[in-house]
């Protein structure tokens, strides 16, 4: 599915759903202790940008995920089942950082001011109920943040004003008990006048724990014996 097609549709998508979002309590991202980040293919950030419908962008953004603190290497299939990640984003709107390859640079990078939603446009799979910002980032930039989790499983910062604007740098962050699969996931940006989106990490499909699969697959078993009982 095009860009042209899809950012209005997901925009519209999250209206119709915010009537049952469950809400998230903010946490700070300044009293969290990481570990170290996961290294994948372009290093440990991935630098992309936010790019509206006509091509043009709209601002910067720079994610990475990290693993519990303590744990000098990231290496999730080293990891045990369980272990935490946090996702990170580095969003800064009307300015662009070179990106890394093989996302495209926009020609031309547009002042984008007012902006009030920061979300995802996907499931957060394995979300541990965490997520916030940087509340001082934020207090600089005269908002804070509600956070929503919709009836999709997304995840999305709403802010209280539209004081954040171009230049101004904040990051936020969620957990999830699922590693990234890589830079599939969708994230935008959005103001009273459009949105801008981003490929960055998205967490795998949540997986049946293997401590459970000797009883699913005894109780498929018997069941299939009690169908051929039955016949």
């Amino acid at each position: 599915m095009s860009r042209s097609v899809f950012y209005p549709i997901f925009i519209g998508f999250f209206m119709s759903a915010s009537a049952s979002a469950a809400p998230i309590p903010a946490t700070d991202f300044d009293s969290l202790s990481l570990g170290s980040r996961i290294v994948g293919p372009v290093g440990p950030d991935v630098e992309v940008s936010l790019i509206r419908t006509n091509g043009d962008s709209v601002g910067d953004l720079s994610s990475s995920v990290s693993c519990p603190a303590g744990v000098t290497e990231c290496v999730p299939s080293a990891n045990p089942y369980g272990t935490i990640y946090t996702y990170a984003h580095i969003v800064t709107p009307g300015v662009d950082m070179p990106n890394d390859p093989p996302f495209p640079e926009p020609v031309t990078v547009v002042d984008f001011d007012g902006v009030e939603l920061f979300e995802l446009g996907f499931e957060a799979y394995g979300f541990n109920g965490v997520a916030g910002y940087d509340f001082s980032e934020a207090d600089l930039a005269g908002v804070n943040f509600s956070i929503d989790q919709g009836a999709s499983g997304s995840l999305a910062w709403i802010a209280d004003g539209q004081g954040w604007g171009t230049g101004e740098a904040i990051t936020f962050f969620w957990q999830s008990t699922q590693a990234p699969a890589g830079p599939g996931g969708l994230y935008s940006i959005s103001n009273p006048t459009g949105s801008g989106a981003g490929a960055g990490p998205v967490p795998v499909a949540t997986v049946v724990p293997e401590p459970l699969m000797p009883t699913l697959l005894i109780t498929g078993l018997a069941a299939m014996a009690l169908r051929r009982m039955i016949g």
